[in-house]
This record gives C-alpha cells, sequence and structure tokens, in this order.
C-alpha cells in the first residue's frame, strides 16, 4: 500500500509539472510573409540581383566575343603563334574575372539579404515573445518547413494573436 502511495505521488506530481508548462506554436515563415514590408525587401533584393545579373551578362558577352575571335584566329596560319597565346590568355582572365564577379555577386546579395532581413526578423521574434508572454506560454514552437515539429495542438496557434499585434489581416 505504501508503494502504491508514493508512485501516485510521483505520477501526480509529473501531470502538476507537466500542466504548469505551456507549449504554442507559430510558422513564422508565414507570418513573415504576411507582412507588408517583406513585399519591400523582395522587390530591394530582386532589384540588386538584376543589376548584378547586368553586370554578369555584360562581362560574359565579352567573353564570348573574346572567345569567338579566339576561334576565328586558331585556325588561321598566317597569324602567329604568339598573337594566338595573347588572345587566349584575354579569354582565360575574361572568364577568370567572370567567376570572380560572380562570387562576388552572390556575396554581396547573401550580405544584402541579412541586412533587409535581420530588422524584420527581429520584430517578429520580440513580438512573439511579447504576446508569448502575455499569454501566459513557456515556450513557442516554429512550424515552418524544416523546424522538425512533427505534432501540434491548433489550439495553441499564436498566428491571429501575433498578426494583431502587428496589425496584419
Amino acid at each position: 500500500m505504501k508503494k502504491i502511495i508514493i508512485i501516485f505521488a510521483f505520477v501526480s506530481a509529473a501531470f502538476a509539472v507537466k500542466a504548469q508548462t505551456k507549449v504554442a506554436h507559430i510558422n513564422s515563415s508565414e507570418l513573415i510573409e504576411m507582412m507588408p514590408e517583406a513585399d519591400t525587401i523582395q522587390l530591394k533584393l530582386q532589384k540588386e540581383q538584376n543589376d548584378w545579373q547586368a553586370i554578369l551578362q555584360d562581362k560574359k558577352d565579352e567573353a564570348n566575343k573574346k572567345y569567338n575571335a579566339l576561334m576565328v584566329i586558331a585556325e588561321d596560319k598566317t597569324v602567329s603563334a604568339s598573337v594566338k597565346e595573347i588572345k587566349a590568355k584575354e579569354v582565360e582572365n575574361l572568364q577568370a574575372q567572370y567567376q570572380e564577379l560572380n562570387q562576388r555577386a552572390n556575396e554581396a546579395l547573401q550580405l544584402k539579404q541579412e541586412e533587409l532581413l535581420t530588422p524584420l526578423l527581429d520584430k517578429v521574434k520580440k513580438t512573439i515573445e511579447v504576446v508569448a508572454k502575455e499569454k501566459g506560454y513557456d515556450y513557442v514552437m516554429d512550424t515552418s518547413e524544416g523546424s522538425g515539429v512533427i505534432y501540434f495542438n491548433t489550439s495553441h496557434d499564436l498566428m491571429p494573436a501575433v498578426k494583431a499585434k502587428l496589425g496584419l489581416k
């Protein structure tokens, strides 16, 4: 009988601890997509990407012209080997410049994305924290794709409250 009482006490304590912890979930990716700032950020990123693509295309066109010119003189026996070598080096240099420019473009786009998204992500995180504290939640899980959440109870969705706090419909 004493063992049953002890087991009952442990089980009751476990349920009491579990009942005190409140967990909520939210899909932060969906929330961010709803925010008007997201459209502005997307437009700025698209413009930056288009600018870089134009620069890269110019460099690629230049390299293609030099390559085509090299192919024309490559078979010409009247053109000296040293001229052919110089033209080949020009093509190699342009291709190397294109690769370097492409790498710089990727890095610049990544930095621009971080620069534009960081304030928005901070705003969302702080708002989620405020709403979670107001509602008495101990944990808020992100149900965005890839988050690893397998199951969640939809009655704990913070999306309506956070949207309301951010003034979103």
